[in-house]
């Protein structure tokens, strides 16, 4: 049976040790091999998670070309090697080349707030003019819900003159990537849903694709 744990103010619904947390499949040997996570996995603890599942959110919910993603509970970056072993990967600092600020750098000397800017440039409204603009910057982390306008601020360049802010304009609400969202806007369940069908679809996949589908190494952010 499930149990609920607190972790710093948050409730996570968790699964028994033997079962994984995202596919809901009990641990084995062959396609539920349990992976023992340095930064959500204690002796006591009931939430676990098969290499399975890490690499599925490494093939398919990245940011950059060395694929990080996120860790489904705590969002830890991760790096798992050919061999199935799960570390912290490195954070190395510095100025990220295109917002200029000190922060943990990724792929190309950029941070994943740019990264992931370029990649989902979505249209938001101001809150004091009420006009559109594009910003390629990932602006919806700070609205705490979808209707909410975000806690930081950006350029309005629409007769503003003056640092506003932002909430995504609804035709762009599907744009937002599900692995991103802020917890308010209560999306974790339908990415944890997508990767269960994607892994049930390796699954009934052909031996040589799943074979192409294995392990490669990658990053979980």
């Amino acid at each position: 049976v499930g149990s609920t744990e607190e972790d710093g103010g948050r409730y996570f619904a968790t699964m028994p040790a033997s079962d994984c947390a995202v596919c809901l499949e009990t641990f084995n040997d062959t396609d539920c091999v349990p992976a023992r996570l340095p930064c959500c996995q204690r002796e006591t603890s009931t939430f676990g998670v098969c290499l399975g599942c890490l690499e599925e959110i490494c093939n398919h919910y990245t940011v950059e070309a060395g694929r990080v993603g996120k860790c489904p509970r705590c969002r830890e970056r991760l790096y798992v090697s050919a061999d199935g072993v799960v570390s912290k990967a490195p954070q190395p600092r510095g100025k990220c080349r295109m917002c200029r600020q000190e922060r943990v750098l990724l792929d190309g000397g950029k941070c994943d707030a740019c990264i992931l800017g370029t990649q989902f440039e979505l249209t938001y409204e101001c809150d004091r003019c009420g006009r559109h603009q594009r910003i390629p910057h990932p602006m919806w982390r700070y609205q705490a819900t979808p209707g909410e306008f975000g806690t930081n601020t950006w350029a309005c360049h629409n007769g503003c003159d003056d640092y506003t802010h932002w909430r995504v304009i609804e035709a762009d609400l599907e744009r937002v990537p599900m692995h991103d969202a802020p917890e308010g806007w209560r999306m974790l369940d339908q990415w944890l849903e997508q990767i269960r069908e994607e892994r049930l679809r390796v699954a009934r996949a052909r031996p040589e694709e799943r074979r192409d589908h294995g392990r490669q190494g990658c990053v979980v952010s």
